[in-house]
């Protein structure tokens, strides 16, 4: 049944409801169109709009009951699932439920607007009108699709055309049925044309709008994506989508490098990266998206300084455990080299940059991540049975090279250790300790006995020395002139 909307006079002041229609923190729509059950209500804007957000407010206010697109208009795809999850848009894509109505809407707005809505740009193959929208300095691409049907030929990769449909069609084309749900920016209603949506939504499932097989077979990219979603957002695929992407992994020779390439890169800023690496490697997908790595992977030799059991990929799946459930935002850096460090200490450097090589990252970060691995090396080399063993002044010289790394360093060592004898357990402790610095920059702040104006005070004086000294370094020395005083 619906409900009001508790979020539209919650303290006084209008707030944004994850759940309802409502987009803005101005105008609140009244009626939410799903039970409490299913979602709760919360805040989804906390802070100040990011640039999706305030382009998809400009685009809304400008659709008037006058004008031929309102109530036309869908947010569609990953967009309406953020919302309902309450985090943050991290694209725009619209549909124009109208016979070309993707081109018609983005030539409106950039004929209408043209200081605000730059294109229009046309991507004749897949059917997609898109523009740029700057707002405050900062442009955002809007696409805008008509709901269609894509015809394939016989390959199930060759695109042969698209053709309007009905939102029903459009919804049973797409990957997922959590992304098959479309918002009405005029009215607010929230559209679920496969029935489902909103329930494996709640229940966090993958399952597919149709047939698993004929889903994959039209993009295999959507089974790499769907493990992603697994690991980085909490989901779980249904059975039938899971026993599909086992039977159709080989369709994934047919996706281009460069979407392969995001896809790992996106999978990165997931927690459980170590167990998404293992989903792909169980699934055949690791043969295509790090080639190089499966044979290591699938290696039965114990590590040498293991506990006598552990394999070379159970003490980097357990590294990766351990540094994504305490350090939930460590760089990607470091996950990436944890995932190739134990490859360089059984098989050399050379193979672990083969397999970086294979996951197609870049000279750059390939570069950065051996030398990572050599300062590992260089680190553990120092100890034999937890005890040091090298020349006084080898450490302090170490950390100052790794200074400006040194906490990713610190975690990346203690994440290693896991798995490891004990003897062959590097003392971390000796590297950077943040909570004895946060401590002890306490205890100096509770030994302070000035007022809080003198802080104040003081700190705004050694922010103008700053500022005083960096204008006389940017200024150009005079020259002598020929009778030697200066210009």
């Amino acid at each position: 049944m619906p409900h009001r909307c508790k979020s539209a006079t919650r303290g006084g002041k209008a707030s944004c409801c994850a759940v309802c229609a409502c987009l803005f923190t101005i105008d609140c729509a009244p009626i939410c169109f799903f039970d409490e059950k299913i979602l709760t209500l919360r805040p989804l804007y906390k802070g100040q709009m990011n640039k999706f957000e305030k382009s998809l407010r400009f685009i809304s206010d400008k659709i008037q009951p006058e004008s031929p697109f309102y109530g036309k208009i869908f947010l569609v795809g990953g967009c309406v699932r953020d919302e309902l999850l309450g985090e943050r848009y991290s694209d725009l894509d619209l549909l124009i439920n109208l016979p070309n109505g993707q081109k018609e809407f983005v030539e409106h707005m950039c004929q209408t607007y043209p200081n605000v809505c730059k294109g229009p740009f046309y991507y004749q193959r897949y059917g997609t009108t898109a523009m740029d929208v700057e707002i405050d300095g900062t442009v955002t691409l809007v696409e805008c699709v008509e709901p269609h049907i894509e015809s394939y030929d016989t390959d199930g990769v060759t695109l042969l055309e698209t053709r309007f449909c009905t939102l029903e069609e459009d919804a049973m084309r797409r990957d997922y049925t959590c992304n098959a749900l479309y918002k009405n920016l005029s009215t607010g209603e929230i559209l679920d044309p496969t029935g489902r949506g909103i329930d494996d939504l709640r229940h966090k499932l993958l399952r597919t709008p149709a047939e698993p097989n004929l889903i994959f077979r039209q993009d295999p990219v959507r089974m790499l994506r769907g493990i992603r979603f697994k690991h980085q957002k909490g989901f779980s695929l249904a059975d039938d989508a899971w026993q599909a992407i086992i039977q159709q992994h080989d369709e994934m020779q047919k996706a281009s490098p460069k979407r392969l390439r995001d896809e790992l890169n996106k999978m990165l800023k997931a927690r459980s990266f170590g167990e998404g690496i293992h989903d792909l490697y169980a699934s055949g997908l690791l043969n295509y998206v790090i080639p190089a790595l499966p044979q290591f992977i699938a290696d039965p030799t114990p590590l040498p300084n293991g506990d006598g059991v552990t394999t070379l990929w159970e003490h980097t799946r357990k590294a990766l455990h351990v540094l994504g459930r305490e350090h939930s935002h460590s760089e990607t850096m470091t996950k990436l080299t944890i995932l190739v460090l134990d490859v360089a200490d059984m098989h050399g450097i050379q193979a672990a940059t083969q397999v970086l090589i294979s996951a197609q990252i870049g000279k750059e970060r390939i570069a950065s991540i051996v030398h990572n691995i050599q300062m590992y090396l260089r680190f553990r080399a120092m100890f034999d049975g937890g005890n040091y063993v090298a020349r006084p002044r080898v450490l302090p010289h170490f950390l100052t090279a790794i200074n400006s790394h040194k906490t990713e360093f610190r975690r990346m060592v203690r994440a290693l250790n896991h798995g490891l004898a004990p003897q062959c357990q590097v003392p971390y402790q000796l590297l950077y300790d943040e909570d004895n610095e946060k401590r002890a920059a306490k205890r100096s702040r509770a030994a302070d006995t000035r007022s809080p104006e003198q802080i104040k005070a003081d700190r705004n004086h050694r922010r103008n020395q700053k500022r005083r000294y960096k204008r006389k370094a940017s200024r150009k020395p005079t020259r002598p002139t020929n009778n030697g005083a200066q210009e």
